[in-house]
């Protein structure tokens, strides 16, 4: 199987999910570092120099054929910039966990579950995906609705997962085989 190094950037009704660029630090840090961002999310970003330090190392990646993380901004076709992200993390076995974020203005209005969709094809039909999964935190009512949404089938629960700077916290599984993905209607 080839390895993706650079994912092509995917269009959807509002967003553009592509590939990260030094010019989205701005951006990411005007929602990344608020608290109702960061509230169900395990990387932290602190203030303007940690998101640009995290841009700056996301971009350094891309190319790079042992690369296993893809980070992407979900930029609004309409204002041209970053207004959320997605991940995927290719493991071993052809498993790759996808998790997306929007910035708190702009939540329930449906860019979430256009990140989601985008991430899920992404993994899938690019990188190679045969099994996409996604925590997400309990207590993150809106991502668990999404997850579901996406097409995502509820696995399993973690009343106490490792969440990143020593918390705890519990966590709801999804998953979707490639084989329920392309079966899936339209």
């Amino acid at each position: 199987m080839t390895i993706a190094t650079i994912l092509p950037a995917v269009e959807t009704q509002s967003l553009v999910l592509r590939e990260i660029e030094a010019r989205d630090w701005n951006a990411f840090a005007l929602f990344m570092t608020q608290a109702t961002y960061q509230r169900h999310i395990a990387m932290r970003l602190r203030n303007e120099d940690d998101v640009k330090n995290f841009v700056t190392r996301q971009v350094a990646r891309q190319g790079d054929e042992r690369r296993h993380v893809f980070h992407l901004a979900a930029e609004d076709k309409a204002r041209g910039l970053a207004v959320g992200d997605g991940f995927i993390i290719l493991g071993r076995g052809g498993l790759a966990e996808i998790g997306w974020g929007v910035a708190p203005a702009l939540w329930g209005k449906g860019y979430g579950t256009q990140i989601g969709r985008a991430l899920v094809g992404l993994a899938v039909e690019r990188v190679g995906a045969v099994r996409v999964w996604a925590k997400v935190m309990a207590s993150n009512t809106a991502s668990l609705k999404l997850a579901r949404r996406i097409g995502l089938q509820h696995e399993r629960s973690h009343p106490d997962y490792p969440a990143g700077h020593g918390r705890f916290e519990a966590v709801e599984f999804f998953a979707m085989t490639a084989e329920d993905y392309f079966n899936a209607a339209y």
